[in-house]
């Protein structure tokens, strides 16, 4: 039996994630057996010295004893989440083949607005798990001020920013057509078609560029929020676009 080209896709696509995946978990595991510090007793001189320096100096002196557990520890627990998130998406969507691509649908406006809404409050637990997380594995220095206050800082800005989010999606969605094919294409061309490819597009490759942040500094809630904003991102466009096809 001849396979077609879009399922050899769709199947390169699993393999390829499900390697991600893999080495992620890889070298997360590989981070567990390193050590922090590359002379233990030379740490533990400047941990004991940590209040009596200021906070650059600090970490000018631990850049130097630290090996590179941190760095792989979080770009393992990057890579594994967001391929993680992938695979979770292709199996919950049944994406088999690669004609089930094309039978991808949006969600309906009230679902943008509620998902959007839900997934995006997701960041406030994700902020406090974030600075506990790397307050227990030692990243801050003993002398330093307490993790509340970034954690409470970033928690209201992320509550203040609902509301342009919120102003995103209504004017998004303004005379969209939604549900409709997430991959549309529209049936004519014209400057008003070429802008809104350019929107949506350039939206998008924001949206990646934090995501390849977001892998490097393994920022777990972030991840999962950032690859469902693609998606998001992916509906609204196809609700514009859909305006436009016969």
């Amino acid at each position: 039996m001849r396979i077609s080209r879009y399922s050899q896709a769709c199947m390169t696509i699993r393999a390829i994630t499900i390697g991600i995946v893999i080495i992620g978990v890889g070298l997360l595991i590989y981070s567990l057996t390193l050590p922090y510090y590359k002379d233990t007793q030379k740490a533990d001189e400047l941990l004991s010295e940590a209040y009596s320096l200021d906070t650059e100096e600090y970490y000018a002196r631990e850049a130097q004893l630290r090996t590179h557990k941190k760095e792989i520890m979080d770009l393992g627990a990057g890579l594994a989440i967001a391929s993680g998130t992938l695979l979770l998406f292709l199996l919950t969507f049944k994406i088999k083949r690669g004609s089930d691509f094309k039978k991808l649908q949006t969600m309906d406006k009230v679902m943008v607005f509620l998902s959007s809404n839900l997934i995006w409050l997701l960041l406030i637990p994700g902020t406090s798990w974030y600075y506990t997380f790397r307050g227990r594995r030692g990243d801050y220095p003993p002398s330093a001020d307490s993790i509340g206050i970034p954690i409470a800082s970033e928690t209201t800005f992320y509550l203040m920013l609902l509301i342009p989010l919120n102003l995103f999606l209504l004017l998004t969605t303004y005379k969209a057509k939604l549900p409709t094919s997430l991959l549309a294409i529209s049936d004519k061309k014209g400057p008003a078609v070429t802008l809104t490819e350019l929107f949506f597009g350039f939206w998008l490759v924001v949206n990646i560029v934090f995501m390849v942040t977001f892998i490097l500094d393994g920022d777990h809630f972030s991840l999962f929020v950032n690859i469902f904003f693609t998606y998001m991102l992916l509906t609204l466009r196809a609700g514009q676009i859909s305006r436009w096809r016969s």
